[in-house]
């Protein structure tokens, strides 16, 4: 999962919707032949579903759906490798982000002001209680469900949270 051609198969299924191989290949501006082993090992990790096929020329083709609209650590954390695995992940999962930022500000799509805001970049560090962090997680939960009851029309979006308790790195005497 950590690759980020896998996490570009992801993000096109996500936002386009349903696709072949050759389909995915045009839209990633890569070759057919680069995908079909990611398409594999996302398919058998339960992250893409073949949904049907098409016929175009000699033989079908399988067009591919992503399973979910969203990854989860919930899972992920129960063992050692999930947390390698995450990890490895987010930080594939952030670089895509950024990379998908670093475009829309760069060719003027981006709007970083106003109520149809697009773009933004907030990073903050806190000190927080348990009632606080329950509020907080509620919040982001509460922000899941609204990107994700989107309207099929408009502009596709990318939402990246990480929170992360800041360790405090110990000076030895």
């Amino acid at each position: 999962m950590a690759s980020p051609t896998r996490m570009a198969i992801l993000q096109r299924l996500d936002a386009d919707g349903p696709a072949s191989t050759r389909e995915l290949a045009e839209r990633l501006g890569r070759p057919a032949t680069a995908l079909y082993h990611h398409l594999a090992h996302l398919e058998k990790n339960g992250l893409v579903r073949i949904t049907g096929h098409r016929v175009t020329g000699r033989r079908p083709e399988a067009v591919y759906a992503a399973i979910s609209q969203q990854l989860s650590s919930r899972d992920a954390v129960r063992t050692t490798a999930g947390r390698r695995s995450l990890i490895r992940v987010a930080a594939s999962t952030v670089a895509a982000t950024l990379r998908t930022f670093a475009t829309a500000a760069t060719h003027a799509a981006a709007r970083f002001e106003g109520p149809h805001r697009n773009c933004v970049v907030r990073h903050v560090s806190f000190r927080t209680d348990d009632a606080r962090l329950e509020h907080i997680n509620a919040l982001i939960d509460e922000l899941e469900a609204a990107a994700l009851d989107a309207s099929p029309q408009g502009d596709t979006m990318l939402l990246t949270v990480l929170m992360a308790p800041a360790v405090q790195k110990t000076r030895e005497k």
